[in-house]
């Protein structure tokens, strides 16, 4: 029997040998990755840029201390509980079914009649007047809307991509299978980022084909969200269609190897427990926590500096961000092209610790810039372009390499990790640690702003850059720390793995 702990060292691309069955199952994964993917990067322009340009970038902290973390735990006790009562199938259709009717009703009705649903701003101003340490608790209810919006499309990745995609894909690809499998899918599905970018740039114009079938009654900007609510509930519909067409033809199919069996019928209380007491489990933890945390402190920055270029205007920073998107995809395309070559020659250890290291890299640089900038350490203009320009710019390049090395090194090599496990610890202990992981992640970088501001009103984001800089590069250590931690822990949990199937041979 070949050896698992040599699947990823000895894994190369001229080992391509899907055929058959497990060829369809690599294209259906591949094209429902593609779609989840495509759809949670509009999103994610749609929403950055309405929350940015028509509230502010100081309030991202306080959405994801105070509204994110809540929704995500509300997420988890309300999954548990359907996984004892429902099939992973209607768990997958009811949940994709809920996101297509919120985004089909923020799109025609909730951003086009907002001044009706919005308080009177004038009562806004007041309330911050007499409190202003609460102030942006004020600004958040006074665009509550919006506020929703962002929440709902911060759970996209975590539950749809993160959580069901995965576990589906867990499912039914062996261990041996995972090496090349999960590379090539993310190859195909990251492919997404060049379109999702082309799609946000070409609806934010002011001629593209939806705008006759959108109606008159709207501005110019709701009728261009309008257009690219369209676009996405259309693939929500693609998803449901294709992953009926896998369980259907795939998973009920073809027979799968099983994993050792153990009950499912595990409460919400016992899987916490559970994974407090798995050093495992919690070592993956601490790398969802150290990535979400250095991304929240550097977009705070660069979402404020970006606004600023682009003078609040949804529509242009909207496709700014398609265009950052674009790039994120040349970059993704590249590494997933120079994955094979890093798993082979540095295995799960060399592949896990790329995306940290560029972070820390890159991220110090723009920290850097921005003090420098603050402080008039450089001159307003740097190579013919202002400061302000080449700090977004460098804020961009940042975005683009963390995010490319994250979707292709980062996500796989995190996944590849939960295949040992047995399903009642890839399944429910995967849930509490990949919606939690996250959620705790950005609650605790967002946590930080969210005292500055709070004690201090009137701060803004560049101010806050040397005390945000400092935490950025302690958490990029312990996340460099965590990742040698669970490299070993890894390789000694599949040993144990294949000297157990060795045995019942």
């Amino acid at each position: 029997m070949k050896q698992v702990s040599a699947l990823l060292k000895k894994w190369h691309p001229t080992h391509w040998r899907i055929k058959g069955n497990g060829l369809q199952k690599f294209f259906c994964m591949a094209i429902l990755m593609f779609l989840i993917l495509l759809n949670q990067n509009l999103i994610r322009g749609i929403k950055d840029s309405l929350v940015v340009t028509l509230i502010g970038a100081e309030v991202l902290s306080f959405i994801k201390l105070f509204v994110e973390m809540p929704a995500g735990i509300l997420f988890v006790v309300i999954y548990t509980i359907l996984c004892n009562k429902m099939t992973t199938e209607n768990i997958f259709r009811g949940i994709i079914l809920f996101f297509l009717f919120f985004f089909m009703l923020f799109g025609f009705f909730l951003f086009p009649y907002q001044e009706l649903l919005h308080p009177d701003p004038c009562m806004v101003d007041d309330c911050i007047s007499l409190y202003p340490h609460f102030k942006w608790f004020f600004v958040m209810w006074g665009k509550w809307t919006l506020v929703l919006f962002y929440m709902i499309g911060e759970l996209w990745p975590m539950i749809v991509f993160t959580l069901l995609y995965w576990q589906l894909a867990n499912k039914i690809t062996k261990t041996e299978e995972a090496g090349r499998f999960y590379f090539f899918c993310n190859l195909v599905g990251q492919a997404n980022l060049l379109i999702s970018g082309s799609i946000m740039v070409y609806f934010s114009s002011s001629d593209h084909f939806l705008l006759p079938f959108l109606g008159v009654d709207k501005t110019e900007t709701a009728l261009k969200i309008a257009a690219l609510m369209v676009i996405v509930v259309l693939l929500c519909l693609f998803i449901l269609f294709l992953h009926r067409y896998i369980e259907k033809h795939i998973v009920y199919g073809q027979t799968i190897q099983a994993k050792r069996p153990t009950t499912l019928q595990l409460g919400l209380y016992k899987s916490f427990k559970m994974i407090s007491r798995s050093k495992y489990l919690g070592l993956i933890c601490v790398l969802m926590i150290s990535y979400s945390m250095v991304i929240h402190l550097i977009e705070g920055l660069w979402f404020h500096e970006t606004s600023l270029l682009y003078k609040k205007d949804p529509t242009s920073f909207i496709t700014y961000q398609g265009k950052v998107l674009f790039w994120t995809g040349i970059c993704t395309l590249i590494c997933s092209c120079l994955g094979s070559a890093i798993i082979r020659k540095l295995s799960w250890l060399g592949a896990a610790l790329v995306t940290p290291i560029v972070t820390l890299v890159v991220g110090s640089c723009f920290f850097l810039f921005i003090i420098a900038a603050h402080f008039n350490f450089i001159s307003d203009a740097i190579m013919g372009i202002s400061t302000l320009a080449a700090i977004v710019a460098i804020g961009g390049l940042q975005n683009v390499l963390a995010k490319g090395t994250k979707y292709c090194f980062f996500d796989v090599t995190k996944e590849v990790v939960y295949i040992p496990l047995d399903r009642e610890m890839g399944t429910k202990g995967k849930a509490a640690v990949d919606i939690l992981g996250g959620k705790i992640g950005k609650s605790a970088g967002a946590a930080l702003p969210v005292i500055c501001y709070t004690i201090f009103p009137g701060a803004k984001p560049n101010e806050l850059a040397p005390f945000l800089m400092v935490m950025f590069f302690v958490i990029c250590i312990i996340w460099i720390t965590a990742v040698g931690m669970l490299s070993k822990k890894y390789h000694s949990l599949i040993r144990k793995t294949d000297c157990l199937m060795l045995s019942q041979d």
